[in-house]
């Protein structure tokens, strides 16, 4: 290939990733996510601890690895066959019933949750590596990853089949280390991954609208039976501003940048990447939005009243994860430190720390308006950067 070929190569390359956008099957499989993310926020407020969240956290961090996987899956693989549209109608379903068991699954259904968890696992290792036949180098890197994401579920069912709590969270815990060591050994030689950036970047911000979609509906869950006067109308308002800053903070700069972070690597390059910014850092975000939810209904149920400590510190993680995974993100792209939002996250810290008697709307606002801030000097910094990822679009 001469240099004078080399763009038209590129471009091509480029116009194919530009026509692949998300499918109304992906969509469908997402759905039953969202029943999901409203179980973690059950299980979060059914378990109001410092244990509970951790449990909650981790309960999250599985259900997300399964759902990533499927996200890598329908990246690289046709969907629209009969066959692979029946296999992810039967995983969706899968899915559901892991979905159901979330909220009791470290007590009374934990074979409940492990059992189809592990059956939605083996079916996308198996549809994966079936769909990659014609693509022997990305078949030869799924394969690598397979023993790892196989293992891993099988650790899940016997932390699924014991009694003692304490050892069920041990054995989950031990799950998820699993799938992630063997992503990140694998990753050192995941040339043979290939990403549609566009694609791949349009799944995740999804997951991201279906989090801050889930907030939505505990705010208005939680302001349903209120009385109406002019402490709801600022309760709500404050916390609907909540997670419209929490949209700003990813949509508005943060989403494009991360997938022109792909489209403009070399394809070898972008699977590492990927997994890197979409796969682990994402995790903190979608977190964080639960957190928020959780902290807003609280709010909402006593406005005028203190925040119970658990109420307070879902606050706190509602807005400072979200913060942490975009400076992650950021780092591991530009290599530089997004220093706006350390103090953004330093400030959400201090202010649950030193703002305890603060009734709960005005300790609301007080986050809220942190972020405001964050975003706002972050803006004025990147101004031109902003300008132009934001000329130059999402691939469309």
């Amino acid at each position: 290939m001469t240099i004078a070929e080399l763009p038209t190569s590129l471009e091509t390359e480029e116009s194919d990733e530009l026509e692949r956008r998300t499918s109304y099957l992906e969509l469908f499989f997402d759905l039953v996510f969202v029943f999901a993310i409203t179980q973690v926020t059950t299980l979060i407020e059914s378990h109001p601890t410092a244990g509970g969240f951790a449990r909650s956290a981790l309960l999250l961090g599985i259900v997300w690895w399964a759902w990533s996987g499927y996200a890598w899956l329908t990246n690289a693989v046709d969907i629209e066959s009969f066959g692979v549209r029946l296999a992810m109608l039967v995983a969706t379903l899968g899915s559901f019933f892991v979905a159901l068991a979330v909220p009791h699954a470290y007590d009374t259904q934990g074979a409940w949750f492990a059992v189809p968890y592990l059956a939605v696992r083996v079916l996308h290792i198996g549809l994966y590596v079936w769909g990659l036949r014609s693509d022997p180098e990305h078949q030869a890197a799924v394969r690598k990853l397979a023993p790892w994401f196989l293992v891993a579920p099988l650790v899940l069912l016997v932390g699924g089949l014991v009694s003692s709590t304490d050892v069920r969270t041990g054995l989950w815990a031990l799950a998820l280390t699993i799938d992630v060591t063997g992503a990140l050994g694998v990753g050192r030689s995941a040339s043979g991954f290939r990403v549609s950036p566009a694609h791949f970047a349009e799944r995740y911000a999804l997951f991201v609208i279906i989090a801050l979609g889930e907030s939505i509906v505990a705010i208005g869950l939680g302001a349903a039976h209120e009385r109406r006067d002019a402490t709801f109308a600022v309760t709500v308002a404050i916390a609907f501003a909540g997670a419209a800053a929490l949209w700003w903070a990813y949509f508005d700069f943060v989403a494009l940048a991360a997938e022109r972070s792909l489209r403009f690597l070399a394809p070898e390059l972008r699977g590492p990447r990927a997994r890197d910014v979409f796969t682990f850092f994402h995790y903190p975000q979608v977190l964080g939005i639960i957190f928020f939810a959780v902290g807003a209904k609280d709010t909402l149920a006593a406005p005028l009243e203190h925040l119970p400590r658990s109420g307070r510190w879902a606050l706190v993680l509602g807005f400072s994860l979200p913060l942490l995974a975009t400076m992650l993100g950021r780092y591991r792209v530009t290599r530089h430190v997004a220093w706006e939002r350390v103090g953004g996250m330093t400030a959400a810290v201090l202010a649950g720390l030193v703002l305890g008697g603060v009734d709960a709307v005005w300790l609301l606002l007080v986050f809220v308006a942190i972020l405001v801030a964050t975003i706002g000097a972050e803006t004025r910094r990147l101004r031109e950067a902003r300008q132009r990822i934001r000329a130059d679009g999402p691939s469309a």
